[in-house]
């Protein structure tokens, strides 16, 4: 059997300092683009950020940690809708929150390259798994980044959509569910999940408003009796074992391991089913907004569930209205 395999296909490319390209500078900015792409079993979506800081200590991190939020969206629907629960990619020298989210849902999703610290070039890779109708559709995206020390230079940002014809899931990351905690202790967390979205639930993201952990232990009701503390979910996540994989500032030879992203943790939820919404016990030991990202993993091309609708047509009509109340009609 022959398999028509992997196409990469640049479909878009912005050159230019600030929104012009989207790559991160001195001023927060948002910027949105749009563009033709033609159809197919789309795979995934590749950005590629390319560009110069004016000091190696604007980005001590890796360069995700900068963008602060990031909208997909194919022929009018949204498939990944991420936003962080913090920025300050000048002074951590940590996996950020986005890269690691990535990296969660399947090896070098994020990437970049490491020999510079200050010429940098990024990979984020977006999984979609969905197929595009034949001819021309549309393709979207809302990229948020956070304000650099000074602004960059030579910048530029690229799409690239990678088409597989043997694509085996679609994936989803609805909007987060944000959450005050009180932090005086145990707080059940109803993370909301759309029902018009197909799949099973992969795992949930939870990020701090701040690089540390405040939240102390998790438990899953449906599927668990007990709170387990974050170290142990960093264990059953595989964070533990050296598996945050990371570029900063601080080596120009190689990628960074650890053990964690500040604040951040993601749940494995098995392939939990979509009886209700999920909830969470979270015991916090700080008054902060989490924020909670669920991601849901379908058959590639699963189209949504029907919305509830009515049956029997109701017909209206005020001529026959006004006959009816005027008794005319009887007579």
């Amino acid at each position: 059997m022959i398999y028509l395999g992997i196409r990469y296909t640049l479909v878009n490319s912005e050159t230019g300092t600030g929104a012009q390209s989207g790559f991160p500078t001195n001023a927060a900015q948002t910027t949105n683009e749009g563009m033709n792409i033609p159809g197919g079993s789309l795979e995934s979506i590749i950005f590629r950020l390319t560009g110069t800081l004016n000091a190696a200590g604007d980005v001590d991190q890796d360069l995700p940690g900068a963008i602060s939020a990031l909208r997909v969206i194919l022929n009018g629907e949204t498939f990944f809708d991420y936003r962080s629960g913090y920025n300050d990619p000048g002074a951590d020298t940590t996996a950020s929150q986005l890269g690691y989210f990535l990296n969660s849902l399947g090896e070098n999703l994020s990437s970049e390259v490491v020999a510079s610290t200050t010429v940098k070039e990024a990979y984020i890779r977006i999984p979609c798994g969905i197929v595009a109708p034949a001819g021309i559709s549309r393709l979207e995206y809302t990229l948020s980044t956070t304000a650099l020390a000074a602004a960059t230079t030579g910048t530029g940002v690229e799409v690239w959509c990678v088409y597989n014809d043997n694509m085996q899931t679609r994936t989803t990351v609805p909007p987060a569910t944000s959450f005050n905690a009180s932090g005086t202790g145990q707080q059940e967390v109803v993370v909301r999940v759309p029902s018009n979205v197909p799949g099973l639930i992969a795992g949930v993201l939870i990020q701090n408003d701040r690089d540390q952990d405040d939240f102390s232990e998790i438990r899953v009701i449906s599927q668990s009796d007990y709170s387990l503390e974050t170290n142990y979910w960093r264990y059953l996540n595989s964070d533990l074992y050296n598996g945050v994989e990371y570029g900063s500032s601080g080596s120009q030879l190689s990628l960074n391991f650890a053990q964690l992203s500040p604040g951040t943790i993601f749940v494995p939820l098995f392939g939990l089913a979509r009886g209700d919404d999920i909830r969470l016990q979270v015991t916090t030991t700080a008054a902060r907004t989490l924020l909670f990202n669920p991601v849901l993993v379908a058959a590639a091309n699963a189209r949504e569930a029907p919305m509830p609708g009515q049956t029997q047509a109701v017909k209206t009509n005020t001529l026959s209205a006004v006959l009816d109340r005027s008794g005319a009609a009887n007579q």
